[in-house]
């Protein structure tokens, strides 16, 4: 999967949510998971929604696992 300049590998997500938190600090103000623009579901479905900006790139900075990361 691969969204703007992302590129998603599932199996090395740990679901350990710190790419949703950036992104709900960024754009919502506040550390909430489930306003991020970015969805992680069990086991490692990786998606991101509709208002997720075009050409941002800062939850690929935050995945130290390497999920998600730049292209």
């Amino acid at each position: 999967m691969e969204k703007d300049k992302i590129a998603v590998n599932s199996k090395n997500c740990t679901e350990c949510m710190c790419c949703q938190l950036i992104c709900s600090l960024t754009y919502i103000g506040e550390f909430n998971p489930e306003k991020a623009r970015i969805v992680i579901r069990p086991p490692n479905e990786i998606s991101f929604t509709d208002e997720c900006v075009k050409g941002c790139i800062l939850c690929t900075q935050y995945c130290v696992y390497g999920a998600i990361t730049k292209t």
